[in-house]
């Protein structure tokens, strides 16, 4: 690819983006691929040092970036956060709705603990997100919002209960908010990733049965990398994709085209 046809697409200059749990996995290489292209960063999430890890790699690519600790879970930190991102840097261009948790276990084991740890972060994180850039957004008129679903949106799997419970209210949140948002335009779409090796999916690789059963799911015959999503998460920035909304991008391998 020439410069000029680099330049010419994709290209996040001049835009700001927020990531929540930006500090490892899908989340860390989509902050990274958004400044690739020229955006700067607002980085959320729990672990700081994780967060300073990336905003110094994103400093090296030669775009901005802001850090947050929070947890998505309480709504007021998010509205803080999202208040001192637009004071920093003027204006949320993007936010990616990447936060999320799982937790493997029979549906008869879990405890009210278990659901509410994932209900909380995968679902309430979310709105809290959603609404407090929402706002923004919608008062701008203009904004691409992305949430993080998975194939868990579509399908089910065993221990996955309540994911898929939570993954698949994300799916259908994010639909809603395309039509209710369009009029703003603000753009809402969802990337619904397979199984991608992270801290989330470590869980499974520790299971050889698991692995291989994995495996065999996958026409293309190999797991995802979180380097996978990140082109994704970058096209729907950009302003080649003002016209999609409401869509779900299922990167998968070809798990869920069986």
């Amino acid at each position: 690819m020439t410069n000029s046809t680099k330049d010419a697409m994709f290209n996040l200059k001049g835009k700001t983006a927020v990531v929540t749990g930006a500090s490892r996995g899908i989340g860390r290489n989509v902050a990274l691929r958004l400044a690739e292209a020229g955006a700067d960063l607002i980085l959320w999430g729990r672990d700081i040092e994780g967060l300073r890890n990336t905003a110094a790699e994103i400093e090296g690519l030669g775009a901005n970036a802001a850090t947050h600790a929070l947890d998505v879970t309480d709504r007021e930190a998010v509205e803080c956060a999202t208040e001192t991102a637009i004071r920093t840097m003027g204006k949320i261009d993007t936010v990616v709705v990447n936060a999320g948790l799982n937790e493997l276990k029979p549906f008869l084991e879990q405890e009210p603990s278990d659901w509410n740890r994932m209900i909380g972060t995968n679902l309430y994180g979310a709105i809290h997100t959603l609404q407090a850039v929402g706002r923004h957004m919608t008062e701008r008129k203009s904004g691409s919002v992305i949430t993080m679903a998975s194939i868990y949106s579509f399908v089910g799997a065993p221990s996955n209960s309540i994911y898929c419970l939570t993954k698949g209210g994300l799916l259908q949140l994010s639909k809603a908010l395309a039509v209710e948002w369009s009029r703003f335009n603000v753009r809402v779409n969802a990337i619904c990733p397979g199984w991608i090796e992270t801290a989330l999916t470590e869980p499974y690789m520790r299971d050889e049965r698991s692995v291989n059963a994995g495996l065999r799911q996958i026409p293309l015959r190999r797991f995802g990398r979180p380097s996978d999503i990140g082109p994704m998460a970058v096209y729907l920035a950009s302003d080649e994709s003002q016209w999609v909304t409401g869509q779900s991008f299922v990167i998968d391998g070809g798990q869920i085209a069986r």
